[in-house]
This record gives C-alpha cells, sequence and structure tokens, in this order.
C-alpha cells in the first residue's frame, strides 16, 4: 500500500558561534502517489537540509514529517536516497553494489540476483554487473546507484542533485533514462536540482524556494505532456516563469 508523504510546517535551526540560524522556514508540502516533484531555489535555502529531514537523516527544529500514518523520525528502507557523490562500495561489483541493500533486508542470494539484475538491466549495465566503479564512467556509477536505490522498492525516491556532477550530455540522457524509469515504477520522488531546464524536462510541479531561510516560494504545476522538448515554446514558457522567480530571490542576496 502507498502512502502520500506530508511536510508539515517543518523548520530548521542551527547553532552557529553561539547564534541560531534558521536554515528553512515552516515549509509545508505534500507528495503524492507516482508524482514527480523538483525543488529548485538560490545556493544555501536549504533545499539538501530539507530532502534531509524527509529522509530522516537529519532532525526537524519544528513541525513534522509523515510518511501515511508514521512520523518519520529516522531513516527507513521505504526512503531511498541517491547523493550527488557516487556512494558507491568501491570494493563491489555493480552487481554487489545493487544487492547490497537486499542483504540487510537478509533475502536469500538467488532472490538478491533476480532482483539486482531486474534494476541493473532497467539502468542499462547489464553488460557492466561485473565491473568495479573505478572502472565506470560518472553517469554509469550514478545509474548504479539509482539501481541500489530502486532495488529496496522504496516508498519514495529522494535525489539530491544526481546529476549535478555530469557533463550536460550525460545528464539529459540520465534525465530521459530516470524519466524512463518513473513511468515503470511509478514511485514518488522529488528531486533537488539547481537547473531549471532539468526541473521543467522532469516535473509534475516545481517547488521554487526563497532565499535563507528556506520557505516555499511558489509551487509551479506543468501539463506538458512527456516526453517534452526541451526547445518547444511551452516548456520555454514555463522555464521563464520559473527563472524569474529564481532571479528575484538571488537579487535579495546580493541587496544584502
Amino acid at each position: 500500500m502507498s502512502h502520500d508523504i506530508r511536510v508539515e510546517h517543518v523548520s530548521k535551526e542551527y547553532e552557529s558561534n553561539g547564534k541560531k540560524l534558521k536554515a528553512v522556514d515552516d515549509v509545508s508540502l505534500e507528495i503524492k502517489d507516482a508524482e514527480f516533484i523538483c525543488i529548485v531555489g538560490p545556493s544555501g535555502c536549504g533545499k539538501s537540509t530539507l530532502l534531509r529531514m524527509i529522509a530522516g537523516l537529519e532532525p526537524v527544529s519544528g513541525g513534522s514529517i509523515w510518511m501515511g500514518d508514521k512520523k518519520i523520525t529516522s531513516t527507513s528502507p521505504e526512503i531511498g536516497f541517491v547523493f550527488q557523490e557516487y556512494t558507491l562500495f568501491p570494493w563491489r561489483t555493480v552487481g554487489k553494489n545493487v544487492e547490497f541493500g537486499l542483504e540487510l533486508k537478509k533475502l536469500p542470494p538467488e532472490e538478491r540476483n533476480k532482483i539486482a539484475s531486474r534494476y541493473i538491466d532497467m539502468v542499462g549495465l547489464e553488460k557492466f554487473r561485473d565491473s568495479y566503479p573505478h572502472q565506470l564512467s560518472g553517469g554509469m556509477r550514478q545509474r548504479t546507484a539509482i539501481a541500489r536505490t530502486l532495488a529496496v522498492n522504496p516508498e519514495i525516491l529522494l535525489m539530491d542533485e544526481p546529476f549535478g556532477a555530469l557533463d550536460a550530455q550525460t545528464r539529459n540522457i540520465l534525465q530521459e533514462q530516470l524519466l524512463d524509469i518513473w513511468q515503470k515504477e511509478r514511485k514518488k520522488v522529488l528531486f533537488v536540482t539547481h537547473n531549471v531546464d532539468e526541473a521543467v524536462f522532469l516535473a509534475d510541479r516545481v517547488i521554487v524556494m526563497t532565499a535563507r531561510p528556506g520557505r516555499i516560494k511558489e509551487i509551479i504545476s506543468i501539463d506538458i505532456p512527456r516526453p517534452r522538448v526541451r526547445t518547444e515554446t511551452e516548456v520555454n514558457k514555463v522555464r521563464n516563469v520559473i527563472l524569474k522567480s529564481l532571479f528575484e530571490e538571488v537579487q535579495k542576496l546580493s541587496d544584502h
């Protein structure tokens, strides 16, 4: 059974040199089943912090986060996280990296193997199953990380600038692959990016955050059918709306 994710009036404060710094302020949002949401905002606006709180990697300072009727207070196999850095085990092959979470679940080897194969095929790495991370390109490593996260069948996929370190061409290819996987798997996805083009290409809704402390400035729904053509007039219109909104926030930063 699937559960919506609810973020209710969440804030995050840090202490620095005896002063309290607010990173995230009163954020509320809902992520529904099979929804793809992107978060954009100026650097340092708390996008990654918000993602980490939803993942249970960081405690909230105020408010609460729910998955169905369960409060999220710690990490859970139901919440998959893909980081910007390729967090693969260098001593494990692609196959063994993808099987890692299934080992933790104590699944028998045969079942692990079968599940891992499915996701390795899905990300197009069947020929590289026995390769080690150092033998792979950045894009392949990130595809392995996505397969590993999907293999444990999480409710939601949280992605923190997963394609940020890749060149533009690889990034575009991976965006298309990710959409393809998402359409097959129908997972909820919450995806943080600095790249507005990426957000418009991928998302059902784009959340624009304010400069620090991060609040939700606006949520823009994108009703353009997929696959979207990056150069299409409608796509450019949405892109310009988001860029204008972001530019206003960046201006605030430079006015201080």
